[in-house]
């Protein structure tokens, strides 16, 4: 019988039928190919001789050699993400062995925390990424092309937009209170090793062998870093046979798919106007746009955004090597991936490189070798000027007034009337044309020994040790200048055409300053461990013993000097202030852990599964430091039971499963429990001499030695299921997790009288719930062609157990306890829109005291219901004909979707392959959000919408008069709009070019490719901007990637 912890994934076997014993001289060398359905070779698949450790890989074309006794041996021919296939070497005419493909729930061999494991017998939600799906993706980092996976309970968000930004994972519901409380992402391990989302998203596609999500409490294993689930992944190892080599290389051009509508100038300034004659300015007043500029305003308009923004171009290159014996075998790869900006000068360039080397020694005993690093560098323009928000560029050059010129007669033009050198309102293209950058060079390198060794004198036991390590050093450096912009005389009847003379030039300052930041970092991991596993009969079972051991430590510092001098360059040389040290930082941590696994099962058909970790974590005080995480898990095969055969024999398979576990996160920041100082100048007191204050050195918070980590206990049900010739699989989950002892960082509930902030503390209880269910239709409408559909539905939510509330809010609509934490939109309730001055009047006779925030109604304000007059607490009282901050309540159920389907097709059809993946959410509330609401100014643009605004000439308008924001600028329902998204988020199509024109080229193999991302958006309530994200921020991308792959 195959145990659920080996590569296999068939029927039983019995090794003592297949037993082979032979000498050099009787063996036959055999050669074979192994292919998919539609006829593509299948690298890496292992071919095995049943009942014997005799095994080979297959090459990037699929090719095998293999020496055997007699050509009545069975081999097996296995490979992730296919089923298992048995033949008799005598019963095949041309040595072609085609695998199906089993990308489904039910069977597939999954990669799992130390090991990996048949899932028809896994007792856990565990989710494999399907590869082919996310290889072609034209994105920069590993995340990003995780968000087409379509994978159920995975949420990728972000990382579609900027160059060098990597999207954020989770796991179904994670929850964090704190900001002392660790990262919503999961525990990211890599070949065993624990490491960090950068290191995660430094892997290419094309050096990945499989991705497994751990959803519950399979992730308990990592102990403290297991509560928001695991994400591992098991890169490519050695090919015995020809040296084979795969190089694939792609180009895209990304484009902005929707870039924000905003006012033009001339709708800009008649807002403005609108504004002045509601203020009661006088006609003649020069603030007024006259006539002369509204006609030129129409006939020159400047979209800043428009003007700054391009298509950007990206490439991936990688080249991929394979090969050895059955004594050594190795895997190659080097990658290359750049990223141009949609605005100038930013650009992202980062190589990779990896080599994995296997030596079998003999005598039982076999080591790895894996060696890889990277060199990345992040480029773009500086803006350093009223801060450094990563978004900046992108909103000053939305909301620059279009009737703004950058340049007069070539002249950059003082967009306001300020002085100051560090006017909040910059010149981008003056920015741009100094040369100003910001820039992070990094190299990493990373080194993996692992020794194996099977004890010959105990069968099926094997012990194993491993020693990783990684040394970074980034260096981050900041240029910053100063640059000329010019105030004119002005044009126009009341001078708001910028033109006519130079008044006069003034020098704004964009940092004038060089930053250095060198950043060294190191961390290893070592770890032993020792495995045993054996059938016994039809008893299965495998033990699990590790000792783990990990370490990590940094190192930097943050110099400038300032007062660039002009003409000269970015060099220190070239600047005349003093040089200053900013800051230094350096910190450190420590893990030690002890783990252990048992797994059993009965004829594949009762299964049980428990494990324990204890962890030590140095982020917590001695006595606090260690905890203990157990889990526990069962299932029961139905399937292979005579009495539910016979009942339902329409199941191919059928298995009913249960799993709870304890894990934690310390993923906080770190010694809490340590009292803080801080070095502050000018604040020491002053004894005599020049009177000047001296050092002091203050308590920097308040620390807390009972400080601990946040534990969860994840339950989690499942049942899987296929059937109808196993082409139809299903899976379904219903989860439910109690986070507890939650670091919060107490207010609401403490009196002021403390005089200062206090610290995290483990208090606050929250529990997290969901279903998920997932279905893969999969088959064949001839030889030629075939198809699948995958689909997934989620459904989660959460509620509050013990939360901070103040004492006023107890028991009231404020108070949080036993609600969602999504619990809608609070808000006002939006009643009419006041058109003329006569509905104001016959409203007000019915209401005399109605005001909105102080102010009686008028033509152009909208207005809200009355629910409440002054509250005690959080209770509503009686209406008091005021509408204020007393009349706000919940006004939708929910705010965020909480109902989400996902859907992937693929088809097969000769050398032809498609691939759709799209997506659906709904069940929240959207809303203009704020800054689309707050009122334009003459220096502040706003969305295009506010064209349609009241006005006397325009009673009718669509939005309301921009005169009365503190009426109309408030969370209301007048400003919702549906949170529904409906998108195909990629398509692929593919060609395999035919086998004789790859011989007459003398390759093995040619593909070509085409992807696109973020092709169509089905469903848009937004008429000025991409539903997704806020408008105020860099652009979600839309990239066509045109892609080739050769064999040779």
């Amino acid at each position: 019988m195959v145990g659920p912890f080996t590569t296999a994934n068939s029927k039983v076997i019995e090794p003592s039928l297949d037993t082979y014993s032979w000498s050099a001289q009787e063996l036959e060398k055999i050669s074979g190919k192994v292919v998919s359905e539609s006829g593509q070779p299948i690298s890496g698949a292992t071919v095995n001789i049943r009942g014997t450790t005799k095994s080979a890989k297959t090459g990037s074309s699929g090719v095998f050699e293999l020496e055997i006794p007699s050509r009545e041996v069975t081999l097996v021919v296995s490979h992730l993400g296919y089923e298992t296939k048995q033949v008799k070497v005598s019963n095949l005419t041309d040595m072609v062995i085609e695998l199906d493909a089993v990308d489904d729930v039910i069977d597939e061999v999954v990669v799992v925390a130390y090991g990996q494991q048949d899932k028809r017998t896994s007792t856990h939600a565990i989710e494999s990424v399907e590869m082919n799906a996310i290889q072609d993706v034209p994105v920069g980092s590993l995340s990003q092309s995780l968000k087409y996976g379509n994978i159920s309970g995975l949420n990728v968000t972000g990382g579609e937009s900027r160059p060098g930004q990597d999207a954020s994972i989770s796991i179904r519901e994670p929850r964090i209170l704190s900001k002392d409380g660790g990262t919503l992402e999961p525990i990211y391990v890599i070949d065993d090793v624990v490491k960090s989302s950068f290191e995660f998203n430094l892997l290419d596609q094309s050096e990945i062998e499989s991705i497994s999500i751990l959803k519950d409490a399979a992730a308990a294993i990592y102990g403290v870093n297991g509560n928001q689930g695991a994400v591992l992944v098991k890169t490519k190892r050695g090919r015995s046979g020809e040296h084979k080599f795969t190089y694939s290389g792609s180009v895209g051009i990304s484009d902005a798919i929707r870039l924000p509508d905003m006012m033009s100038g001339y709708d800009h300034a008649r807002y403005l106007n609108t504004y002045n004659q509601t203020d009661g300015k006088p006609e003649n007043d020069p603030s007024f746009y006259a006539d002369d500029e509204l006609d030129h305003f129409r006939d020159n308009n400047y979209d800043w955004l428009s003007m700054a923004w391009k298509s950007a171009m990206n490439t991936r290159q990688t080249l991929n090597a394979s090969g050895g014996t059955e004594k050594v075998t190795y895997f190659g790869s080097v990658s290359y991936n750049n990223q141009d900006g949609n605005l100038e000068n930013i650009s992202k360039d980062r190589w990779t490189y990896r080599s994995n080397v296997s030596l079998n020694v003999g005598n039982n005993l076999k080591f790895d070798f894996q060696l890889s690093g990277d060199l990345s560098k992040n480029k773009q323009f500086w803006l350093k000027q009223g801060g450094e928000n990563i978004d900046k560029d992108v909103v000053s050059l939305m909301q620059t007034p279009q009737f703004n010129p950058p340049y007069v007669d070539g002249l950059p033009v003082l967009l306001t009337s300020a002085t100051n050198s560090n006017a909040e309102n910059f010149h981008f293209f003056e920015v741009l044309n100094s040369g100003d950058y910001t820039q992070d060079n990094s190299a990493g390198l990373n080194v993996n020994l692992n020794a194996t060794y099977d004890v010959p004198f105990v069968e099926g036991l094997t012990v194993r040790g491993f020693f990783n390590r990684r040394s970074t050093n980034s260096f981050g450096k900041q240029f910053g200048t100063t640059y000329d912009v010019y105030r004119f005389s002005m044009l126009g009847s009341n001078n708001h055409i910028f033109g006519g003379d130079v008044v006069n030039s003034i020098t704004l300052k964009n940092g004038d300053m060089l930053r250095f930041n060198p950043i060294y970092s190191n961390n290893y991991q070592l770890n032993a461990q020792i495995n045993y596993e054996r059938n016994f009969g039809k008893h299965y079972l495998s033990l699990l013993g590790v000792y783990e051991q990990r370490e990590s430590y940094s190192n930097g510092v943050a110099t400038y000097i300032e007062k660039f001098i002009n003409g000269g360059e970015d060099n220190m040389v070239y600047f005349s202030g003093p040089t200053a040290l900013q800051s230094e930082s350096e910190s450190e941590q420590g893990y030690l852990s002890y783990i252990g696994r048992l797994v059993y099962n009965y004829d594949e058909k009762y299964l049980f599964e428990t494990t324990f970790r204890a962890d030590g974590s140095t982020n917590f005080a001695p006595e606090n430091r260690w905890g203990y995480f157990p889990s526990f898990s069962a299932g029961w095969v139905l399937s292979k039971e005579d009495f539910f055969q016979e009942a339902l024999s329409f199941f191919d398979f059928f298995k009913i499963r249960g799993a709870i576990g304890f894990s934690g996160a310390d993923r906080t920041r770190p010694f809490q429990w340590y009292t803080r100082y801080r070095k502050q100048t000018q604040r020491g007191g002053v004894f005599g001499g020049n009177g000047n204050r001296g050092i002091v050195f203050n308590q920097n918070g308040i620390a807390n030695r009972d400080v601990k980590w946040d534990k969860t206990i994840k339950k989690n049900i499942g049942v899987d299921m296929s059937m109808l010739d196993s082409r139809l699989s299903v899976s379904a989950e219903v989860y439910h997790d109690e986070n507890v002892d939650m670091l919060t960082q107490l207010s609401t509930s403490i009196s002021l009288l403390v005089g200062e902030a206090l610290p995290s503390e483990n208090f606050s209880r929250v529990n997290t719930f969901g279903t998920e269910l997932s279905a893969h239709w999969r088959d064949r409408i001839s030889d030629d062609w075939s198809y699948s559909v995958r689909a997934n539905f989620n459904w989660s939510d959460d509620k509050n157990i013990l939360r901070d509330v103040a004492e006023s809010s107890v028991g009231t609509m404020l108070d949080p306890t036993g609600k969602s934490s999504d619990r809608g939109v609070y808000g006002y309730i939006y009643k009419g829109f006041f058109r003329t001055q006569e509905q104001v009047d016959a409203f007000l006779a019915e209401n005399p005291d109605y005001t909105i925030f102080g102010k009686k109604p008028e033509p152009g304000m909208l207005y809200y219901e009355d629910i409440s007059g002054a509250r005690t607490g959080g209770d509503l009282t009686e209406p008091d004909g005021k509408i204020d901050d007393n009349d706000r309540t919940y006004i939708t159920s929910k705010e965020n979707n909480h109902y989400g389907i996902g859907l992937n097709l693929q088809t097969t059809y000769k050398s032809f392959s498609f691939q759709m993946s799209g997506g659906l959410s709904w069940g929240g509330q959207s809303f203009v959000e704020g800054d689309a609401r707050k009122r334009a100014s003459a220096t502040s643009n706003r969305p295009a919408f506010w064209a349609d605004h009241w006005s006397e000439d325009n009673p009718n308008a669509a939005y309301p008069n921009p005169y009365y924001a503190d009426q109309n600028d408030l969370i209301s329902s007048f400003w919702f709009r549906s949170s529904t998204t409906a998108r195909i988020s990629s398509i692929q199509l593919s060609y395999n070019l035919p086998e004789a024109f790859n011989r007459k080229v003398g390759v093995e193999n040619i593909r070509t490719y085409v992807v696109v991302t973020q092709p169509f958006n089905l469903y848009n309530p937004f008429d000025y901007r991409y539903n997704s994200g806020t408008y105020a921020t860099y652009p979600t991308i839309r990239t066509m990637s045109l892609g080739l792959s050769v064999g040779f």
